[in-house]
């Protein structure tokens, strides 16, 4: 007989935990997927499972090896699951032969999955809670040996530090949200202030006036970055006009170059091109790339954005007439939180964060970042991207 459930499976705080967890959501993980072919190709066996244990079923998050409907379903019920023994023991499960062994002898999986040898490891989420297992599984008898088994336990501690990964990403997803959501609501009030303000324009001091179009460009721009935070598709956002987008980053740093002493100088005649970017990617893109020039430039420089086009893409470059960036600089130049021999020349602050930002979006969307640069002689960062198909 199938040793009954026990206190670890229907416990409360443990189904609690995976649930929250998000892994139960997206089903099949690339992460795991690939974890589960390496090891089923180094263990020599057909079929190696990430399984998540929830109270009625049993949830593949990453699956080499299975055959339709399990493979297109990644779930089965509990009563085609070895993993929950794992997870009720809280120790490796071994079995050579289920047929034979009395903990799984009328399982279902032997029937209609060809489960035969199973090797499994419980896999520990947070506070310890065990959210399933990773195992391993051969369609005829198997004498599991002792190196097979440590290679199982190392492949399952890769897919528990995978685990705490995924964790924190979704918490930081959540907290992102709790935090776009609360954003949205005073920068509504300050946008109703500022079209308040301008309504009132003729009876207010006129040196206030270019301070609430600021005001209200700030607000818009916030607005604009809050809700790429949260968009779900950038496709139907691609396409978008260069000149455009270029011409409100320019015009949003006028003051702060002006504050500094710095000649901000752009081509007005950027041609109408459209781009296989989203929007807000070269918004921001050019937002930090035309900060960091401003930062780094000495009172007195010149900072230049051009546009470069050829038959294939194009974008634009930032020039500036700082420092330029010292050779031990460049292999760590798009590093997140890298220290570079530059600094700011009015204090500004810095976090080393920028660039590697800029690295990010444009590779995700296609798109190639390239620096010219010599100590003294500044800096020149040139973006690229393929025209936006018909």
């Amino acid at each position: 007989m199938t040793t009954p459930f026990h206190r670890q499976v229907s416990e409360a705080s443990r189904l609690q935990a995976l649930r929250a967890s998000g892994l139960l959501d997206g089903i099949a993980q690339p992460e795991f997927e690939r974890v589960t072919t390496l090891a089923a190709r180094v263990l020599n066996v057909p079929v190696c499972l990430v399984s998540l244990v929830d109270s009625e079923r049993q949830v593949f998050a990453g699956a080499c090896g299975l055959s339709d409907p399990y493979n297109r379903d990644r779930e089965t019920p509990l009563s085609h699951s070895f993993c929950q023994h794992a997870v009720n023991e809280g120790r490796p499960l071994i079995i050579r032969d289920a047929r034979v062994d009395p903990r799984v002898a009328d399982n279902g999986a032997i029937a209609d999955l060809g489960v035969i040898a199973y090797l499994g490891f419980p896999l520990a989420g947070e506070d310890d809670h065990l959210f399933g297992a990773f195992c391993v599984i051969d369609s005829k008898p198997r004498d599991w040996t002792e190196e097979e088994i440590e290679s199982v336990r190392d492949f399952t501690a890769l897919v528990a530090g995978q685990i705490e990964l995924l964790i924190a990403r979704q918490r930081e997803k959540n907290a992102l949200e709790i935090v776009v959501h609360d954003l949205k609501s005073p920068l509504a009030g300050i946008k109703m202030a500022t079209n308040l303000l301008r309504e009132r324009a003729g009876t207010m001091p006129r040196e206030l006036n270019p301070l609430v179009e600021a005001l209200g460009e700030s607000s818009d721009h916030a607005s604009r970055l809050v809700d790429s935070l949260v968009r779900p598709s950038r496709q139907s956002e691609r396409g978008q006009d260069l000149n455009g987008v270029l011409s409100q980053v320019i015009e949003r740093h006028r003051p702060q170059a002006a504050g500094k002493g710095l000649t901000l100088e752009h081509r007005n005649d950027i041609p109408v091109v459209r781009l296989a970017a989203a929007d807000w990617v070269i918004e921001r893109v050019a937002d930090n790339l035309l900060s960091n020039a401003i930062k780094f430039t000495p009172t007195g420089g010149t900072v230049r954005l051009d546009w470069v086009m050829d038959g294939e893409g194009g974008g634009f470059e930032i020039s500036d007439t700082g420092p330029g960036f010292a050779e031990e600089d460049l292999p760590k130049i798009f590093s997140r939180y890298a220290r570079l021999s530059a600094r700011p020349t009015a204090g500004e602050a810095s976090t080393g964060l920028g660039l590697s930002m800029v690295k990010r979006l444009v590779d995700e969307e296609g798109g190639s970042v390239s620096l010219i640069s010599a100590p003294g002689e500044g800096a020149v960062f040139r973006i690229f991207f393929p025209l936006a198909g018909e």
